[in-house]
């Protein structure tokens, strides 16, 4: 593309905010591949925003404020015209391009301009889902993650919040996902975990009500961890609701809701995966918890988990960091239903 040719080495600083309750923090603004890269003073890149979604928040004034797309609360301020201009010229050629204009990506077009129909066959679909993964920031994440949930709440019903176990449910949370996270206790049926973007993972409420202890619903909270280190859940989310899909995305910024039930639908009945053992056992190790009762409980003869069995450091030497009372606690909290 000419135009991005052009200004590819341009940069201009600017004042971005992540959220709302965020304080604004100067950043250094770059063109990348048909992209607005955001890095801070250091060269470590902050955000990455597809140009085709861009949105100007100001009209006829400076400084002009961005949004990375409809419904976000991410902005970045700009006051240099030059760079106010270059993003203009940019984002208007790439409209221009698009047979679609809103509907598909940059990306669809360089290849359809190329002609290199195998590239289109063979390597479009991971590079889409890549690249979507790739620019979606952690207040889009989120977005994302709770618009799935409202999906998951018509299959599953609202989460169990038995107010007296919500103060176990914490600690269980601060527990098992230390670097943040929510867990929410539903009837998902056959299945007893799934996880969510946004850093939601669905714990089936059998495992809280059955089990004499918390060792067998907390491994599946760390076997969702180890499955969101093989495998993001957002890349996931977008290998499941296919190319086109994920190409409007990219173009827009949206996911529509039929879309996200129908994920959320696949995502409750499609079998259970295992992550590797070499990823799951030092989640383990680290929250010090035996991974035998969640090995046996997953396969009861022990035959297909035999290297979690054996691998287990914390047999002997393992601590539970929810009390006894905690758990009787959280064990009731589907109790107003």
């Amino acid at each position: 593309m000419t135009a991005l040719k052009k200004y590819e080495r341009l940069e201009s600083l600017g004042l971005w905010k992540e959220s709302e309750s965020d304080q604004r923090i100067e950043v250094i603004v770059s063109f990348g591949a048909a992209s607005l890269v955001l890095s801070d003073a250091n060269g470590k890149p902050l955000a990455h925003w597809s140009l085709a979604a861009v949105r100007t928040m100001t009209k006829n004034k400076t400084p002009v404020i961005y949004s990375p797309g409809h419904g976000s609360s991410e902005t970045l301020e700009i006051d240099d015209n030059q760079m106010i201009e270059a993003i203009r010229q940019v984002r208007k050629i790439i409209r221009s391009v698009s047979p679609h204009p809103g509907r598909l990506s940059w990306i669809i077009s360089g290849v359809i301009l190329t002609g290199i129909l195998a590239l289109i066959f063979f390597w479009l679909p991971s590079i889409s889902v890549d690249y979507a993964t790739r620019i979606v920031p952690k207040a889009k994440a989120k977005q994302i993650g709770d618009d799935i949930l409202k999906q998951t709440n018509n299959l599953t019903g609202q989460a169990c919040n038995y107010p007296f176990s919500l103060p176990s449910l914490r600690k269980f949370e601060k527990w098992l996902l230390p670097k943040g996270g929510k867990i929410h206790i539903v009837d998902m049926g056959a299945r007893f975990s799934a996880q969510v973007p946004g850093g939601n993972i669905l714990l089936n409420r059998v495992l809280i009500e059955e089990n004499a202890g918390p060792e067998v619903a907390a491994g599946f909270v760390l076997m969702e961890r180890a499955l969101a280190t093989e495998s993001a859940s957002l890349m996931n989310m977008f290998q499941s609701i296919g190319t086109l899909a994920t190409l409007t995305f990219i173009a827009n910024g949206t996911l529509s809701n039929k879309l996200l039930a129908t994920y959320a639908r696949e995502m409750l009945t499609n079998p259970m995966t295992r992550p590797a053992d070499t990823t799951l056992l030092p989640l383990f190790n680290a929250a010090k918890l035996n991974s035998g009762p969640f090995a046996y409980a997953i396969d009861a003869t022990g035959q297909t988990t035999t290297s979690l069995i054996s691998g287990n450091t914390m047999q002997n030497n393992y601590h539970l960091q929810i009390t006894d009372a905690d758990w009787i606690a959280l064990q009731a909290i589907c109790e107003d239903e």
